[in-house]
């Protein structure tokens, strides 16, 4: 009884302490990206297997750091990034966008840190010959591969909104249409979940530049010169076809094959 009475002491003294302390761990930052990479792993090792969570979270990891490193070259703060079950992972700045042209940058880093990523594996599959290397190399160029698609708020998609915003706002606008119609046919011929959740993200993305657009003569992102729209393309078409020339590489490779069938059934 002695002992039973000093338990109950005890917890009642530290119990107010402890809950104080755990309201604090879940309004802190990094408790809330440990928990979302934990519902990660879980969720795609649920859906996929854990082999796949794997080299998927590692790609993500890998990839939103591209976009933060880009965010802290151009000057803007952030507040790192967070990897979201079944939707991947984002990059949150702490301000807007001063200019097309770091947003440009930023969706470019991106993928750009993911081909990096996938050509040293590819490089390693040839030097070894093991197909572990050349199936994660695969893997990761197929990920980084469909993000270069141009449908918002994919990284591609972004990069040709820049880039066609500058062009002109009515080129813009159509091209940011286009997108949604070309994700709303993707998730009807794929019957893909996936593909409907980036056509309602896209949508998100129309009426937030229309609004943009409507509220402000002159919108608040300048638009690039022609020059770096031309860069700005030029460097979209260079990413994904170095990723696709990868993923060609490692198709002898059942995983690979195995990855790119998930993906289209996802």
């Amino acid at each position: 009884m002695a002992i039973q009475a000093r338990a109950v002491v005890i917890a009642a003294a530290l119990g107010p302490k402890l809950v104080g302390i755990g309201g604090k761990l879940l309004k802190s930052v990094k408790a809330v990206k440990a928990g979302l990479a934990g519902l990660s792993v879980v969720a795609y090792s649920w859906l996929f297997s854990w082999e796949f969570a794997a080299v998927l979270l590692v790609s993500l990891v890998i990839h939103e750091y591209g976009h933060v490193w880009a965010m802290r070259a151009v000057g803007i703060p952030t507040r790192g990034f967070y990897l979201i079950p079944f939707v991947g992972g984002a990059a949150v700045p702490e301000r807007a966008f001063a200019s097309r042209l770091e947003e440009l940058f930023v969706a470019l880093a991106g993928p750009t840190f993911g081909l990096a990523q996938a050509a040293l594996l590819y490089a390693l599959y040839v030097a070894y010959g093991h197909p572990l290397l050349g199936a994660a190399a695969g893997w990761v160029a197929v990920l980084n591969l469909v993000n270069m698609i141009p449908i918002t708020p994919l990284d591609g998609g972004r990069i040709v909104k820049c880039a066609t915003m500058s062009i002109g706002s009515r080129t813009g606008m159509v091209m940011l249409l286009a997108s949604i119609l070309f994700a709303v046919l993707g998730m009807i011929a794929l019957r893909s979940w996936m593909i409907g959740i980036v056509a309602l993200f896209s949508l998100f993305e129309f009426l937030f530049e229309r609004r943009t657009h409507r509220f402000t003569p002159d919108p608040y992102r300048k638009r690039m010169t022609a020059g770096q729209t031309v860069g700005g393309l030029v460097s979209y078409a260079v990413v994904p076809t170095a990723l696709a020339m990868v993923v060609q590489g490692c198709l002898a490779i059942p995983e690979v094959m195995l990855a790119m069938s998930i993906l289209r059934d996802g």
